[in-house]
């Protein structure tokens, strides 16, 4: 693994030399059949964020909203950001809404019971800008507070580890069998996927 990610509350797999992983960042075990899985781990500090929200929120009297939201993914453009799903919050009052404009790919729709506009992408290539425009209709409230926006929501998944965690080299010994390293092909695969994604407006 390479060294210069720093990773936190890292717990590897039982049978997997603690020792060894510690030491030299590397990890040596015999693995089961199947899928299973190795390590789980965090970490706080440069994070390769996969995508820039900036959201605009603008009162039009007191029974309309504009909203806008720009979405820009930030990798590079050879890569693909997949099953994208963006949840814009509305007030309580939401009678209805109109998407007035989608630029890029995706399609959007307002769901009443949570209170939210649901954009959907299937996929969007790294160094692209997407960008949705609403008008939010509010029945009349007798509410003299401003609406305190939740923050906007985000699901992905990206081929690549925002942790900047990486595989250096992948090396397979198997004696019985009589296999050697260069007989065995070895790959890597990297999927990213969101747990608590959100920004504020």
């Amino acid at each position: 693994m390479n060294s210069n990610t720093q990773v936190a509350g890292n717990n590897l797999w039982q049978c997997v030399r603690p020792s060894k992983s510690d030491s030299e960042r590397s990890i040596s075990l015999i693995p089961p059949d199947g899928e299973f899985e190795l390590m789980r781990y965090r970490t706080t500090k440069d994070i390769i964020l996969p995508f820039r929200v900036i959201p605009l929120v603008r009162e039009v009297g007191r029974t309309k909203l504009e909203v806008k939201v720009v979405i820009k993914s930030n990798f590079k453009p050879s890569r693909l950001a997949q099953k994208i799903e963006a949840r814009i919050p509305t007030p309580l009052n939401t009678s209805g809404v109109q998407v007035i404009c989608v630029k890029g790919k995706g399609k959007a729709k307002f769901k009443a019971s949570g209170n939210a506009i649901v954009w959907k992408t299937k996929h969007v290539a790294g160094m692209k800008e997407s960008q949705i425009s609403t008008e939010t209709e509010l029945l009349p409230t007798n509410d003299k507070k401003k609406w305190a926006q939740p923050p906007i929501s985000i699901s992905l998944e990206v081929p690549f580890a925002p942790s900047g965690l990486k595989v250096l080299y992948l090396k397979v010994f198997e004696p019985q069998l009589n296999y050697s390293d260069h007989n065995i092909i070895k790959w890597a695969h990297y999927i990213g996927r969101s747990g608590i994604y959100q920004t504020c407006c």
